[in-house]
């Protein structure tokens, strides 16, 4: 009898030990957002086995900024249009958060990125270079 009592406590001790806490349990990020300062929209979804985010329409013209990429580090990029750039890249779930790149169209800089889900369905982008991070909270769109 204690045997079993031993066993049945360790059997079930094992099954919780197994299970994914809520903590860490993989959350979505898929959806429509506005950026900071609602100028664009930002569309985030898969992208093959991980999870990106395009501009998918411009809401209004940053004053003084053209639509296109005019700060890309790459000359050969820069004159391409702001809609359609990947500003999220290759998003993967890694230690309760979304991990891989962000690309800033303002700066033309591409940084580490960790992205979360935030309350009322906004979306937390942080930015890092080296030790040296900046987030920013996304808005649902419409």
């Amino acid at each position: 009898m204690i045997k079993s009592a031993i066993a049945t406590a360790i059997s079930a001790a094992a099954a919780i030990a197994v299970m994914p806490s809520t903590a860490s349990a993989q959350r979505s990020i898929d959806g429509v957002y506005l950026d900071q300062g609602g100028y664009v929209q930002i569309t985030v979804g898969p992208c093959g086995n991980a999870r990106c985010g395009e501009i998918t329409r411009i809401v209004r013209r940053k004053p003084g900024e053209p639509n296109r990429d005019v700060h890309n580090d790459n000359p050969a990029l820069r004159d391409r249009p702001i809609l359609g750039i990947e500003v999220l890249q290759n998003l993967r779930w890694d230690d309760g958060a979304w991990r891989g790149q962000v690309y800033n169209p303002e700066d033309g800089g591409t940084y580490r990125a960790v992205v979360r889900p935030g309350s009322n369905g906004t979306l937390r982008v942080e930015g890092c270079v080296t030790l040296f991070c900046r987030e920013v909270t996304w808005t649902p769109a419409g």
